[in-house]
């Protein structure tokens, strides 16, 4: 059965203690305007209640305002991890006190592909383990975000989401919105109309390289670009021109360049330039007189020519050892950035990660040092770790567990490796109650593969089909099957008069009306097939408390702590058991006989906080492994008080749940 605890009620989990504020958005007053059914702009929103569960504080500040309030901030910055719906965590902000102080905002929202993403997860040290073949893809797979829309929804989600990232940027702010060709150009009308026509400053066209195989069996052409558009909040924007730096062997530049005795150069023509500025140049020994003419100085007509051919100024080009050093402005065609199908060492397992060099431009361009950068869309978390490797102050928001622990995991690898990092601490805030989106997907994905369904792409409601034909609706696990859960099928098939086929409907328990429902339901239906008196549309309930469904059984941990000495701890992971991935591996034909031989191969990270005080989760020792293929050590012997104190050791498994065992010691 589910554990009790998991379906615990929003209301059980955060008591709502503040009155709760509207706060006033401005309405976009922009051109031109892009309608869709039930537009309507923000007039307001309300702020949620945060709720401080984790702190990865390296540098011992020990001062977390449960209320990540701006002004408190501002002098004592951590930098910020929120855990929610962006909308809720935007909302927020601006109520405590954000509006207008984020320097840059980079989002990678959904790109309505009308398919799931997934993280592939392979257990620790067993290469070949949940795999059915050698170069086969792992088969645990982890559904990260939906990607299936009905455009208006589509089109309202983003748009409210982009008035309230406006009230939030700065003045001198930038925002880069990354999409690829479906809907790139709607987003542009939301832009134009809420940042304003005069405020684009221009779309970005990134090349991010496809397998050779995909673009060998393309039609009407292979895609091999993203776009990301750029806007400011109005003028003065920071703007840093990002150079672009080649390197040449001596045998290329000859190729390419004019050489002398200073140097290798290009040459162009001097344009504006005034005699005087020409004059200077001149005897600085940098014009260049073409056929090895002679350069002619008239100071009484004020020219400056050559005999043949037309004057030019000399570009020097850097050389450093053996290499000549190119350096050439950006434009807005980026074909030099590989995505991570070129550059695999930062791949973690996302199919929508973005590779931290296409960041690192962004961010070096529209920011300076400190300042602040914002991601809502956040994913694997490659914007805030490349924020926090330039020195900039950085806010993270995802409502999927697992890329919050996945983005903890990467920022607290680069505090370690840079000792010296400016902003290494962070907080993690929860805003509303999303800590059950991990632990319902992977009942989810347990189900359908237990149950024989196939996901269906293109419908945007139902979830597939069972492989006997009918249709299915997997219900929210968070909640038993309701009768408003029912209403909302019929509606939709409604909408759909020539389907007759069933309707399988799969929850984690019912409400006691529903039985009664679907009986009533499935008498009134017109037969299908007179003959066998057959009806069409038939409901039927596949409950998973009634079927002894090895459900989402938590994992188990047996931990051994254990005071040695005045001033340390001993810690042991005796055992590790995760029933969900267990579970996945059984589901797989031929893979029953495999065995895990070490239980570590299960656990993604450990982490410990030796004076736990029964809230506020503080990471004091981190066990991360370097490589996807290391193991965690398992063993910990760490100083703590001398005084009596808790003990807490978090143990997180590779599906991203989390496990904490306590001790008094």
């Amino acid at each position: 059965m589910i554990n009790k605890k998991i379906t615990k009620s929003l209301s059980d989990e955060i008591k709502i203690k503040a009155k709760i504020s509207k706060i006033k958005i401005e309405t976009p007053k922009g051109r031109p305007l892009l309608h869709w059914v039930n537009k309507h702009p923000l007039e307001y929103v309300t702020g949620f209640p945060t709720q401080l569960t984790e702190v990865f504080d390296p540098q011992k500040k020990d001062k977390f305002p449960e209320t990540p309030k701006y002004n408190e901030l501002e002098k004592n910055w951590h930098n910020l991890l929120f855990h929610g719906d962006n909308k809720e965590v935007l909302a927020t902000l601006l109520e405590q006190g954000f509006r207008g102080k984020v320097d840059l905002i980079y989002i990678d929202p959904p790109f309505a592909s009308n398919k799931d993403y997934m993280r592939k997860v392979e257990l620790r040290g067993l290469k070949d383990l949940g795999r059915i073949e050698e170069d086969s893809e792992s088969i645990i797979q982890q559904t990260m975000y939906e990607d299936i829309w009905k455009r208006d929804e589509y089109f309202q989600f983003m748009y409210e989401r982009l008035i309230l990232l406006k009230e939030l940027l700065a003045e001198t702010g930038s925002i880069y919105v990354h999409l690829d060709y479906r809907m790139v150009h709607y987003i542009k009308a939301f832009m134009d109309e809420i940042f304003g026509e005069d405020n684009f400053k221009n779309e970005i066209t990134w090349r991010r390289q496809i397998p050779r195989g995909m673009k060998a069996h393309a039609t009407f052409l292979p895609y091999s670009a993203e776009y990301i558009l750029l806007y400011t909040k109005g003028g003065g924007a920071i703007w840093n021109q990002p150079i672009k730096i080649n390197k040449l062997s001596i045998k290329e530049a000859e190729k390419k360049y004019m050489k002398d005795e200073k140097g290798f150069f290009r040459t162009s023509d001097p344009g504006t330039f005034s005699f005087e500025g020409l004059f200077d140049l001149y005897k600085r020994g940098k014009l260049y007189a073409p056929y090895n003419g002679k350069i002619i100085v008239d100071t009484k007509s004020k020219r400056i020519y050559t005999q043949k051919g037309n004057l030019g100024i000399k570009y020097y080009r850097k050389r450093e050892g053996n290499f000549i050093v190119e350096e050439t402005p950006v434009d807005n065609i980026w074909e030099d950035i590989p995505g991570l199908g070129v550059t695999p060492s930062e791949w973690l397992g996302y199919q929508t990660q973005k590779p931290e060099a296409l960041l690192e431009r962004i961010i070096k361009a529209s920011s300076d040092s400190n300042h602040l950068v914002l991601d809502c869309f956040m994913g694997s978390g490659t914007t805030c770790a490349v924020a926090q490797k330039l020195g900039r102050r950085w806010i993270g928001v995802d409502v999927n567990k697992g890329a919050i622990q996945v983005t903890s995991k990467r920022l607290q690898k680069i505090s370690k490796d840079k000792k010296e990092a400016k902003h290494p601490t962070f907080a993690v805030y929860k805003v509303n109650n999303y800590n059950l989106r991990i632990l319902k997907t992977e009942a989810k994905e347990l189900a359908i593969q237990q149950y024989g369904i196939t996901k269906v792409k293109t419908d945007t409601f139902f979830d597939g089909l069972r492989d006997s034909g009918e249709l299915v609706k997997v219900i929210d696990f968070n909640h038993p099957l309701t009768l408003l859960d029912l209403q909302l099928i019929v509606d939709e098939l409604n909408k759909r008069p020539d389907e007759d086929r069933d309707v399988v409907v799969i929850s984690l328990g019912r409400e006691t009306k529903v039985d009664a429902w679907i009986e009533e339901w499935n008498k009134k239906q017109p037969y299908k097939d007179t003959r066998n008196k057959k009806r069409m549309r038939q409901f039927i309930v596949f409950d998973l408390k009634d079927k002894n469904f090895v459900s989402y059984e938590p994992s188990k941990a047996d931990v051994e702590i254990k005071r040695v000495g005045k001033g340390k701890v001993k810690i042991k992971i005796v055992s590790f058991i995760s029933p969900t991935i267990i579970k996945r591996l059984e589901l797989e034909p031929g893979l029953l006989q495999k065995k895990i031989p070490d239980f570590r191969s299960m656990i993604d990270v450990v982490l410990v906080d030796t004076d736990y005080d029964g809230e506020v989760f503080k990471i004091g020792f981190s066990d991360v492994p370097e490589k996807q293929n290391d193991l965690v050590k398992g063993e910990y012997e760490l100083e703590i008080s001398e005084k009596p104190t808790k003990v807490a050791v978090k143990v997180i498994d590779m599906l991203g749940e989390e496990v904490m065992v306590t001790k008094e010691v």
